[in-house]
This record gives structure tokens, C-alpha cells and sequence, in this order.
């Protein structure tokens, strides 16, 4: 009975895979079909909005707005209005006054937005600053971005075309894809989304996110649609999906890049996961009701929507994988796990009546495991194809990258118990949790340091929850190795070591918040 339980368990695990992993596929293809949309160029030069929310970023904000006030100057400097969100309890807020005082001495339209408190955090601040503002169009940049001078112009012209386009989002590039290894490798792993699975969903007629940064929203449409709900930790996907289930289009231009800073330290990048699979998961919760009984949707739309919001349980179901590898080990359960080699070895290599004993004695379940284990291998390889085809898209060598692609792998296992953690959390309990910032350094070549400088992410209580399964990884695998199962140790060894890199990593790369 006990097999069985694991065995139906494992169905449903790789099922669920199953799910996720053909989708990769169909997204894949449909991106192959997309197409830059035709842009005629600026009839006229509505007013436009530029909301920057910023907290506590002395390192970058003096390169933002010298990007934005560039763009405001070739678009028109009395046609745009630099609007800072400067949630900041730091030095901070001096720069920020000084910068501010300095371009408006040149003209600028430029002006700081603060608050009493930082309630409802990004979503609070945007919120705020779209209450104060009246022009229609609004351009969004994350602190850590360097938008061309050409933005509004590339960009406005698409809305002014078209009054059905809620959103225009733009492709993120990197301003230090080399600047270490993780950076090499999260680029990688970015790419992969606005390479693929923006341009997939955009080309086969599916419902696209907004990305926080490097876009433009219709204030109208935000507006019809509720304006920016801090009920999540994910404003961005919950407010684009919004804007489309009351009929407005989001536009993906994934030949137009805006350069972005890719978070060089571990710690930082498992929190921003973590943010973004907590708050994904909210979202579906708040919006998949709505979105699977719209009459506006067809059922291709219905479907991705829903792979697409509740994409995150796949760190859930690798580490339900992990753990119900690790208790067929210790309970010497071996119908989910491979043939011995001793019985793959023993099958026609001896006479017909051997044969077909070896034969019997791997048992149903244990073909279905091959089966099983084989679609898992299908899954998996769906998402390294998505890797190699953003490096294909980019021209980048794939032999030069092999070290960044299983270091990328590395990473995406090693933090599925922290988005595990993150995803009940969105998916359970109801309270809104604080917004915790990804923190930015400027640095761009190697030359430059983050150690030296503020805003490190400290090590949290989840580092014990991590020891506690690199302990059962490495018992597991042991356990496996003296009772012959080796089928399952490839599963073991790669968790284990991915969590304990993870593990390690987290306490090199952290240090003190302030």
C-alpha cells in the first residue's frame, strides 16, 4: 500500500510536470512566429508621465535620471513630467533633492513624490503618483534601468495609433552580463523569458505581463481597471492582467531593448524569486476566477493564463520530487525508483528462461517509473532548449555558456525551497507581506565592488529549513548506494548538491541590510 501511495504521488508530481514542460514547447514554437509590430511613427506628441518608484537607491539614481531627462529632452522637455517616487529613508533623499533642484534650474519638468509611510510599498507609491497625475501615457523604470533617449518616441507612437493598447512592454537587456558568474548565468535564464515566453504568448493571441519596468501604460486603462492594488507582491502581473480582462491589448517589442542591472550576488536574486513567486501566486488566486469565467477569452487564452499565473508551483513540484525520492530511499521503496543495473545487465545475456525471469521480476510499477522518468527527462529538457534558444536568438556561443547554463541549473533547483516557502505563503494565508527590494550597486565591469556598499540582503531562518534537506539529501543518497538504488541517486546527488551551493552561497554573498 505504502508503494502505491508513493507511486500514484509520483504520477501526479510528473503529471504536473508534464503540464508545465509541453507548454515550453508550444511557446517555443509560437515565438518563432512572432513579428515586430509596424510602428508609423509619431502623428502627434501627447503628454506623457514619467513615474520613477525608487527606496533607498544612492548607487543608481543619479544614472536614472540622467537616462530620463535625455528621453524627455529629445521627446519634448515641456511634453513630460519626471515624476519620483522617493520612498527613501536614506542619503537618498539628499541626492535625490539635489539632482532635482539641478535639472529643474535646466528646464526640466521634474518633481519628487514622498509619503508619510511607506504603506502598500511599489503598488502604494505608483498608486499615489497616478492620483497626482493627468497626462495619459506613463512610462515606468525600476531604479536600476538606462532607457534610450529614443524610448517615448519608440514607444507613444504605438499608443497613439491604437486606443485598444493598454500596455507597451519592452524587452529588458543587461548592463553587466559579465560582470561575474551569476550574472552570466540569471541573464540567461531572463533571456529566456523575453526571448520565448513574452513573444510566445504575444504571437499565439495570449495574455502577456507587464514586467515592472521599461513600459508604458494607458492611464485610462489603469484607471477602468482599478489602478494598482498593493494586495499583492507582484503589481505589475496583477494590474496587466487586469488591464486585458477589460479588453485592452498589451504590446510586446521584443527588438527594442532597455538595459537593466542583473542582480550580481545570489542572495539578492533568490529574494527577488521569492518575491515574484509569493506575489505570482497571489495573483492567480485573486484572478483566476475572473479570468477562467471571462466570455471575452477563449479557452487557449483561459489555459495559458492559468499555466502562466501559477507557473511557480514548478519549484513546489521539483521539491515534492526531491522529497518523495528521498522517502523511497530511506524506506527501501523501489517502485519509484529504476531497474538495478544488476537486472538490466542480467536481460539478453542469458538463455530465454532467464530471460523472461528477469524480465518478470521488474515489476509493472517499475516500467511505469521508466515511463514516468522519461517524461520527466522531456520536461526538464524543455527548459534547457528555452536557454539555448535565447542564446541562439542573441548569437551567443552555446560552448562558452555550458558553465553558465549548469550553473543556472544549479541555481533554479538550489532556491526551490525558498519558492516552495514563498508559493504556500501566496497560496494559503491571506496577510500582505512586506515588499522586500531587490538591492542595486551600479556596477557594471569587473573593476566594481558591492561588498564595500549598503543594502545586503541578511541571511534568514530558512538557511535551517535548507540544512535540514541537505542532511536528508545526503542520507538519502547513502541509503540508496548500499541498497543498490541507484536509479534514484542521479535525483538525490543533483538536489543535494544544488541545495547545498544555494545553501553555501547564501551566507558568502549576505551581510547587513543597512
Amino acid at each position: 500500500m505504502f508503494d502505491r501511495i508513493l507511486l500514484i504521488a509520483s504520477l501526479m508530481v510528473t503529471f504536473s510536470f508534464f503540464f508545465y514542460g509541453y507548454n515550453c514547447f508550444y511557446l517555443l514554437k509560437a515565438s518563432r512566429k512572432y513579428s515586430m509590430p509596424f510602428n508609423s511613427g509619431l502623428s502627434s506628441r501627447p503628454r506623457v508621465a514619467i513615474h520613477l518608484p525608487i527606496y533607498n537607491e544612492r548607487y543608481v539614481i543619479c544614472r536614472l535620471l540622467t537616462c530620463c531627462t535625455a528621453m524627455a529632452e529629445q521627446y519634448g522637455k515641456q511634453l513630460v513630467r519626471i515624476m519620483v517616487l522617493d520612498d527613501s529613508d536614506d542619503e537618498t533623499k539628499e541626492i535625490v533633492d539635489s539632482l532635482i533642484a539641478r535639472y529643474a534650474r535646466d528646464g526640466f519638468n521634474i518633481e519628487v513624490l514622498r509619503r508619510k509611510d511607506r504603506t502598500g510599498y511599489k503598488a502604494g507609491a505608483l498608486q499615489e503618483a497616478l492620483s497626482k497625475t493627468d497626462e495619459e501615457f506613463i512610462a515606468i523604470f525600476d531604479a536600476d534601468f538606462t532607457p534610450p533617449k529614443d524610448f517615448l518616441n519608440r514607444t507613444i507612437s504605438y499608443m497613439v495609433q491604437n486606443e485598444k493598447i493598454g500596455l507597451v512592454q519592452c524587452r529588458w537587456g543587461h548592463i553587466n552580463r559579465h560582470y561575474n558568474p551569476i550574472t552570466k548565468s540569471v541573464s540567461i535564464g531572463m533571456d529566456a523569458h523575453f526571448y520565448i515566453e513574452q513573444p510566445g504568448r504575444y504571437a499565439s493571441g495570449c495574455l502577456l505581463n507587464f514586467n515592472g519596468s521599461a513600459g508604458v501604460i494607458r492611464r485610462s486603462a489603469l484607471l477602468e481597471a482599478g489602478g494598482w492594488h498593493s494586495d499583492t507582491l507582484a503589481e505589475d502581473l496583477d494590474a496587466s492582467y487586469r488591464i486585458q480582462l477589460k479588453g485592452y491589448k498589451v504590446l510586446y517589442l521584443r527588438d527594442f531593448s532597455v538595459d537593466g542591472e542583473v542582480t550580481p550576488t545570489l542572495t539578492s536574486f533568490k529574494r527577488q524569486q521569492a518575491r515574484w513567486a509569493c506575489g505570482s501566486i497571489q495573483t492567480a488566486r485573486k484572478l483566476l476566477p475572473k479570468l477562467l469565467s471571462n466570455p471575452m477569452l477563449d479557452l487557449k487564452q483561459k489555459i495559458q493564463g492559468f499555466i502562466h499565473l501559477t507557473y511557480y508551483t514548478v519549484h513546489f513540484l521539483m521539491f515534492l520530487a526531491f522529497l518523495l525520492a528521498s522517502i523511497a530511499s530511506i524506506s527501501g521503496v523501489t517502485s519509484i525508483s529504476l531497474p538495478t543495473i544488476r537486472q538490466i545487465s542480467e536481460i539478453g545475456l542469458s538463455s530465454p528462461e532467464q530471460f523472461v525471469s528477469t524480465v518478470s521480476s521488474i515489476n509493472i510499477q517499475q516500467i511505469a517509473i521508466m515511463l514516468l522518468a522519461s517524461t520527466i527527462i522531456l520536461c526538464t529538457a524543455a527548459t534547457w532548449v528555452y536557454y539555448v534558444e535565447a542564446l541562439r536568438a542573441q548569437k551567443l556561443s552555446l560552448l562558452r555558456n555550458i558553465p553558465n547554463l549548469l550553473l543556472l541549473g544549479l541555481i533554479g533547483y538550489g532556491i526551490s525551497i525558498s519558492n516552495t516557502i514563498e508559493v504556500l505563503k501566496g497560496l494559503i494565508l491571506k496577510r500582505r507581506w512586506e515588499f522586500k527590494r531587490t538591492p542595486k550597486y551600479s556596477v557594471k565591469s569587473k573593476g566594481d565592488k558591492w561588498r564595500d556598499k549598503k543594502y545586503h540582503v541578511p541571511v534568514d531562518k530558512r538557511v535551517l529549513i535548507e540544512w535540514a534537506y541537505i542532511a536528508l539529501g545526503i542520507t538519502s543518497s547513502y541509503i540508496a548506494f548500499i541498497t543498490e538504488n541507484f536509479g534514484i541517486i542521479p535525483i538525490l546527488a543533483w538536489y543535494t548538491t544544488a541545495y547545498t551551493f544555494v545553501n553555501i552561497f547564501t551566507f558568502i554573498q549576505s551581510g547587513k541590510e543597512k
